[in-house]
């Protein structure tokens, strides 16, 4: 181990040395400068942050690629082109040792500089944070949905096989059925097996549409499996400093503790009473309670300098986006959502009006959730402000219940990681490369290693083999198709193993995906490439003898 540690020594100072990665260093942090100062996202504070996430990993993860690959390439065919190699082969070293001590000292360089930007693009995230958010909504956006670490669970599946079983048999008896065969096999020119086929994919796309659509009053029910209730419940006692008889709101004073576990628009409850946060405050929270809890019910005792109990549930999430058929006047959608307990008979009820084809989120207390993980949802449809009716789709991937799993900062480390395990492979391929190969053409080779790394799920997509986009038939798609099969093998797929997305929407990346990453591109993928690119340079003609 003492030569492989030897040569990434020296080819970390041999790293530092280089042009090229010295203007690529001023070019990553010149951007990283910029990046806060001119990415505006879409107005709110919750919309810079996330911009900054996304274009700050994004951006560094694309330039390091390429540093990696222009340096691992360099660092095996500068010594060959210097005739430095020969130094290296009079030693004891083996082969091996010295593609391996080449790889390690690149790795350890490029990890410097990911080390390095991550942390400028979280002191910077950091920094916009305590920025002023646009509203109280955009403050809770800002805690409840980047800087956290969540897990989404999606509603039971619809039967769809079931429904659409049950349609052709409804389409059999009214006759309907043989009179579409009839007009599918005169499309398909005689073809009863494809014409059989367009058809059942017809009848199978309009039951699934059916089945996500509702009419004006209809209601969706939703089933939740598998929620984590994460945080424990806090109680604490508050001050009541104003109360506003027109507004019939309270505002109360309490301990940083309890306010630290508030957001704006979440649960919490003064006196046994459930109500939502309206204001939230260094010092203090403000509730609007109905008109009968402050007329004759358990608030009504609450008069300024009163004190109170205060309890801060554990919190979940609802996350969804309602589509129209026809957009209201006001494009708002009304609804009336119903959240139950299905083991306590806990309910939580409200009142929506939210925009069209726009994600939404609900924070709700988590005594929604029953002991093994369970919770029902139902969502009404209710007529616009003129009282017209329309048809509301709510897709399967477009609802979840979103819970914590850990911090942002975890999350931030393990996407850290995820880039490193792509920078590591990337300089395996350029080792490989440059080990029997020339600096242009290993160059060449080893950055059209990126862009098909990158940009695996479009050419999945574009060969046809995503199934739902059915099979391919022609020789050249097929030809492709295979040659892509193999590809993919080799190379991992960078677009899906990217932290970028889970960043910017405050999911969790979970050790697990992290170890089965580490697991296939770390281990299996970069080690098959160093064992070839080391059998490789064992067997290459460094000096060619003269006589």
């Amino acid at each position: 181990m003492r030569g492989i540690w030897a040569i990434a020594r020296h080819t970390l100072s041999h790293c530092l040395r280089m042009k090229i990665a010295g203007a690529f260093v001023l070019m990553l942090l010149a951007i990283l400068a910029v990046l806060p100062m001119i990415l505006q996202g879409d107005g709110t504070l919750a919309g810079r942050i996330r911009t900054l996430l996304a274009y700050g990993m994004g951006v560094t993860g694309l330039l390091l690629s390429v540093v990696t690959l222009l340096l691992s390439v360099g660092v095996i065919t500068s010594d060959v082109r210097a005739k430095a190699i020969f130094t290296v082969a009079t030693k004891p070293l083996s082969r091996w040792k010295y593609v391996i001590g080449r790889w390690l000292g690149v790795v350890v360089f490029v990890g410097i500089l990911l080390v390095t930007s991550a942390v400028t693009i979280y002191a910077f995230a950091q920094h916009l944070r305590t920025g002023e958010a646009l509203n109280p909504s955009d403050r809770r956006a800002v805690e409840t949905e980047v800087f956290t670490a969540r897990r989404q669970v999606r509603p039971q599946p619809i039967d769809i096989d079931t429904l659409t079983e049950r349609k052709r048999r409804q389409l059999q008896d009214e006759g309907r059925y043989q009179e579409a065969m009839k007009a599918f096999v005169a499309q398909t020119g005689g073809d009863e097996q494809k014409a059989r086929s367009l058809l059942e994919e017809q009848i199978r796309s309009q039951v699934a549409g059916t089945a996500q659509s509702v009419g004006p009053g209809g209601v969706f029910l939703w089933q939740f499996n598998g929620i984590a209730v994460a945080g424990n419940k806090r109680t604490a006692k508050g001050q009541v400093t104003l109360v506003d008889e027109e507004t019939a709101s309270l505002r109360i004073l309490a301990d940083d503790e309890l306010l630290g576990s508030l957001v704006f628009g979440g649960p919490v409850r003064v006196n046994g009473v459930d109500l939502r946060v309206t204001r939230l405050e260094k010092e203090f929270f403000e509730v609007q309670p109905s008109a009968d809890d402050r007329a004759g019910g358990r608030l009504a005792s609450l008069v300024s300098g009163a004190e109170t109990d205060i309890v801060a549930d554990p919190t979940i999430q609802l996350s969804y986006k309602a589509a129209a058929s026809v957009n209201p006047t006001d494009k708002l959608l009304r609804s009336i959502w119903q959240l139950d307990n299905p083991a306590t008979g806990f309910r939580y009820m409200e009142l929506r009006s939210d925009p069209v084809a726009t994600p939404a989120t609900m924070t709700v207390s988590a005594r929604l959730v029953d002991p093994n993980g369970r919770m029902d949802a139902q969502y009404v449809n209710l007529p616009d402000s003129q009282g017209k009716g329309t048809s509301v789709t709510i897709l399967e991937n477009d609802i979840a219940v979103l819970f914590r799993m850990g911090s942002f900062e975890g999350t931030f480390i393990r996407g850290t990681v995820m880039i490193l395990l792509q920078l590591a492979f990337l300089a395996a391929v350029g080792v490989a490369a440059g080990s029997f190969l020339s600096f242009p053409v290993a160059c060449l080779v080893g950055l059209a290693t990126l862009p098909l790394s990158m940009a695996g799920g479009f050419l999945r997509e574009s060969l046809r083999l995503n199934p739902e986009s059915g099979p391919a038939t022609d020789a050249l798609t097929l030809v492709g198709a295979w040659i892509f099969r193999v590809v993919r093998v080799g190379l991992p797929d960078f677009a899906q193993t990217s932290p970028v997305d889970s960043l910017i929407n405050g999911m969790n990346i979970s050790w697990e995906y992290l170890a089965q990453a580490a697991l296939l591109t770390g281990v299996i993928r970069t080690l098959a490439i160093l064992v070839i690119a080391c059998l490789i340079f064992q067997r290459r003609e460094l000096a060619r003898v003269q006589v």
